[in-house]
């Protein structure tokens, strides 16, 4: 790809937003290779320290995160069972710049540990979602959204996988929110869809699609969905906006926007270390990261506060729901063996199937609240079934931060033996094995369960997650 390629329009879209000596430097930079990163999981630390598949992959550290990181090499996550426990999320590095402003306000305006409602409104497929959920103070609730119903099964999947028991998984329009559940959030993420210039290099037929038409209509739907969505945050709340593209109408132009129409303030501050990393701070404090200027892809990230509160007050439409039952006062007809989890303030839900679920208190008190105003897929953990008298451990609840490792016993597991579990095959059964459930464990982090019958071993590693890339 070139730049004459592009549109004349885009280009000056690009000088207008960033300077024509820093588009050429970036459009100079079109060809070059687009960077592997990950982001290491708090929760889950390694007994090895960094998985073993890229100890030769040349590591550094992304300055603008402490839990990110740049391979010099791409290695293949699938066969990687580090990766399947939720040790790590491959994300782009630009797109992790988002997490630690949420980190920053938390810090200032927070303290860091004041219990918060946060939304993550255009969450799929998770990347903001779980750099959120490891940042957020203990007994906060995380609302993580995705309107495309389609695409809520990726979201879902990659938040039991990162194992934070805080986090509601909904299908619901902006509209949704703002009408049903006014002044609830104190902290939103609105990472918006947009014209996607930042991904021309990652995804060069993203900019056959571009057009000054697309941008403009781009740029009325984002402040439609920032209108929509505004009566739901708190007065004094903070709206985090992102979009993954350049030109001003849609970063820039959206931020005064929503000074002057919503009633909003800027906050953001200075990232030192992001603007010695080619980041581009404009006028409203928003940051901008550009292909060749910095080692990512393209994103754009600024933070508003509100200032002004809305007339009415909260309205909640409740809606019927039919799935679950909530059972914790009658917690012993679930049947659901003691001690599965590390705090004892656990709240279960049985639903018709016999799936049991799990909230913790806090996440308990807010879940019917959040679902009778937006259709709920997913809250807290799926901790297992009920099949007559016997309780089947789930693979979300060994994946589960909140999971109480001391409930089963341990079968520490090599990587063939655990790329052979994740690829659900028959295990045999090693010698002086204990009967039952027991948790597969590799470089110490619990993968899913296994069950010794006495002559073989059930492999209860889902259907859904099996490896089917050869591991030979």
């Amino acid at each position: 790809m070139v730049a004459g390629s592009f549109p004349e329009a885009f280009l000056n879209y690009l000088k207008e937003a960033v300077g024509a000596e820093r588009a050429a430097e970036a459009l100079a930079c079109l060809e070059a290779p687009v960077s592997s990163c990950i982001r290491v999981n708090p929760a889950k630390p390694l007994q090895s320290g960094l998985a073993a598949d890229m100890r030769d992959c040349h590591v550094s550290r992304i300055p603008w995160t402490e839990y990110g990181f740049t391979l010099g090499k791409r290695p293949v996550f699938t066969l990687d069972p580090c990766f399947h426990a939720g040790a790590y999320y491959v994300q782009d590095s630009s797109s992790m710049f988002i997490g630690e402003l949420f980190g920053r306000i938390v810090r200032k305006y927070y303290d860091g540990g004041t219990p918060l409602r946060i939304l993550d409104l255009c969450a799929s497929p998770g990347g903001k979602t779980t750099d959120v959920a490891s940042r957020m103070p203990a007994g906060s609730v995380l609302v993580s959204n995705e309107a495309i119903r389609g695409r809520t099964a990726a979201l879902m999947e990659n938040v039991a996988l990162w194992g934070n028991p805080d986090v509601i998984v909904t299908n619901g329009d902006p509209g949704d929110f703002g009408e049903r559940l006014k002044d609830f959030f104190d902290i939103i993420l609105v990472d918006a869809p947009c014209s996607g210039e930042g991904m021309f290099r990652k995804d060069p037929s993203a900019s056959e699609q571009w057009s000054e038409e697309t941008v403009n209509l781009c740029a009325s739907r984002q402040r439609r969905i920032l209108s929509a969505i505004w009566p739901s945050l708190k007065e004094g709340g903070f709206l985090l906006y992102s979009t993954c593209t350049f030109n001003r109408k849609e970063n820039i132009g959206n931020v005064s926007w929503m000074k002057n129409a919503l009633g909003a303030e800027n906050v953001m501050e200075d990232f030192p270390s992001v603007e010695e990393a080619g980041a581009i701070k404009d006028s409203e404090g928003g940051y901008l990261f550009l292909w060749g200027l910095v080692s990512g892809e393209g994103q754009y990230a600024a933070a508003v506060r509100k200032t002004a509160g809305d007339t009415e007050r909260a309205r909640v439409v409740s809606r019927k729901r039919k799935n679950d039952r909530v059972q914790d006062k009658h917690k012993t007809r679930l049947q659901v063996p003691d001690g599965l989890f590390k705090c004892g303030n656990m709240v279960y839900a049985l639903s018709e199937g016999g799936e049991v679920k799990a909230m913790t208190s806090w996440l308990s008190a807010v879940a019917g609240e959040v679902s009778s105003a937006v259709r709920a897929m997913s809250a807290g953990i799926r901790a297992g079934s009920l099949k007559g008298n016997d309780f089947v451990p789930n693979a979300d609840l060994a994946l589960s931060s909140a999971y109480n490792r001391e409930r089963y016993p341990e079968w520490n597991a090599d990587k063939e033996l655990a790329l052979r579990f994740l690829a659900k095959e028959s295990l045999r059964v090693p010698e002086g094995c204990p009967d039952g459930y027991q948790t597969v464990v590799y470089d110490g982090l619990p993968i899913g369960f296994v069950k010794n019958i006495g002559n073989r071993m059930n492999n209860l590693h889902p259907q859904s997650r099996r490896i089917r890339m050869r591991i030979d």
